[in-house]
């Protein structure tokens, strides 16, 4: 296929389909079918009664027989061999067959350049690939001429296949209507549907599968930003229904020009339902051998709720936060980071040192990823995100709520760095987690800007491994 541009592999694929599926057929046949492809039956047209009498003998001598009656003879699946034969099975009228026919030797407009390009790549295919047969050179003559001349088919296809079959369009057939139509959609969708008949594989050409015009491996190339239901486990309710934003991604060869983007969803589709620390290596080992990949990404962010009661009144709320699973797998192995957003309150302990009786406070998000081969709850890390602030931030809060929380803020002040530092402190000091990162960031109230801090940690790789192989069989397993 090298050195093919992207119309020829297309051509050179729909050829090799076509061949395979029709083992009889010499170069005379394929230069007959490439002309039909592109020029359709108007030939007829200088001869309308004599090709009707033609059709009318062999619709009326030849036996009926099961079977596809369409098949495509284009890459584009816009040009049939209509089967005689099928169609008399299905008792199909011949005046609907030939009103077809008509309409497409009167609609086709046929590009003879097109024509002898495309000959031109087919017949350097038959020659190198020794399926030539015999007359090759005069068939390149012939591509060569004003209006090239029809033939007709080898003596070796006509007694292998015992051809009967007319050329139609499809947008002929579906403009005729009735009967013929109706079969027409019911085999196309069939087609689809099975994605098993070889006529398929002709209409789609595998362009994924060209090489590219630059050569370069891709390190991710996959889907993103795509919504999908999700149950996630839940410490309070068991589980929890709700939307994931999802990426998935695989390493792509410098070999291949694209990836198969909807098998991605594929995968996805076989593992709906719930997802957890099982479920998502699974999916990234189907991605890893149903693309050939080296390495696989999968990523979903959601919207997780929590219910909660405020402070004093017990009034209970539910409350929102943001909730992440990251999985990657490759030849170093598997890695499972969790995550979540929590919002805070934030109080300046600059302020409260320059101010007798108040003190400027805001709204802060803390960002939490951690790598780790044990089960973690949402909710711990949350409630650690949440230890680590001057206060937690409820939904519903009542007056003496409110005053509460206010006044833990103001005994509590702390800056984006302190919140950081407590919590790489914390997970220091967890053996569960082997690598972590944490980001504060703080709207200001009285700035017209946001202050951040942000720390990464952990002994990584090693350290996840370590933590497995501390492990039995039993308490692996128990693990999930």
């Amino acid at each position: 296929m090298e050195g093919f541009s992207m119309a020829t592999n297309s051509i050179i694929f729909w050829l090799k389909n076509f061949i395979a599926k029709h083992p009889a057929i010499e170069a005379l046949d394929v230069y007959k079918v490439l002309y039909q492809k592109n020029f359709g039956p108007y030939h007829i047209l200088g001869d309308i009664s004599g090709a009707k009498a033609r059709f009318n003998e062999e619709f009326d001598f030849i036996e009926p027989e099961q079977g596809c009656i369409f098949e495509p003879i284009d890459p584009d699946g816009k040009i049939f061999w209509l089967n005689l034969r099928q169609a008399k099975a299905e008792k199909i009228i011949p005046d609907a067959i030939w009103s077809a026919l008509v309409r497409t030797g009167m609609s086709l407009i046929g590009k003879e350049n097109r024509f002898r390009e495309e000959w031109a790549q087919i017949s350097k295919y038959l020659k190198n690939n020794d399926i030539a047969g015999e007359g090759i050179a005069e068939l390149d003559s012939f591509a060569q001429k004003d209006n090239p001349p029809i033939v007709h088919h080898s003596t070796g296809f006509t007694e292998g296949e015992n051809p009967s079959y007319r050329v139609v369009s499809a947008e002929s057939v579906i403009e005729k209507g009735g009967r013929i139509a109706e079969l027409f959609i019911e085999e196309k969708r069939r087609r689809l549907e099975e994605n098993y008949s070889a006529s398929v594989a002709v209409t789609v050409p595998d362009v994924q599968r060209d090489y590219p015009e630059h050569p370069i491996d891709i390190d991710r190339v996959g889907i993103s930003d795509l919504s999908y239901p999700v149950e996630v486990l839940d410490k309070s309710q068991s589980m929890q229904s709700t939307v994931a934003n999802i990426a998935m991604s695989v390493d792509l060869p410098a070999k291949w020009r694209g990836t198969h983007m909807s098998r991605f969803l594929e995968i996805l589709n076989k593992y709906r339902g719930e997802m957890t620390y099982v479920q998502i290596r699974s999916m990234l080992e189907s991605m890893l051998s149903e693309f050939e990949a080296k390495a696989a990404h999968f990523r979903m962010v959601l919207p997780y709720f929590i219910e909660k009661a405020a402070p004093v009144t017990g009034a209970k709320s539910l409350m929102l936060y943001s909730a992440m699973f990251d999985g990657e797998l490759d030849r170093d192995g598997f890695r499972f980071k969790i995550g979540v957003k929590a919002p805070v309150t934030t109080l300046c302990p600059c302020s409260k040192e320059l101010c007798e009786k108040s003190a400027h406070s805001q709204r802060t998000v803390i960002e939490i990823e951690a790598l780790s081969p044990a089960f973690i709850w949402f909710e711990d890390l949350i409630e650690l995100a949440e230890s680590a602030a001057s206060s937690p931030v409820y939904s519903l809060l009542k007056r003496p709520d409110e005053k509460k929380v206010t006044e833990d803020a103001y005994a509590k002040p702390r800056f984006v760095e302190d919140v950081a530092r407590f919590l790489a402190k914390a997970f220091e000091q967890r053996q569960d987690i082997a690598s972590y990162r944490v980001k504060v960031v703080s709207a200001e109230s009285i700035h017209n800007h946001s202050a951040f801090a942000q720390i990464s940690g952990g002994s990584g790789k090693r350290a996840f491994d370590s933590y497995y192989s501390s492990l039995d069989d039993d308490a692996y397993s128990a693990m999930f």
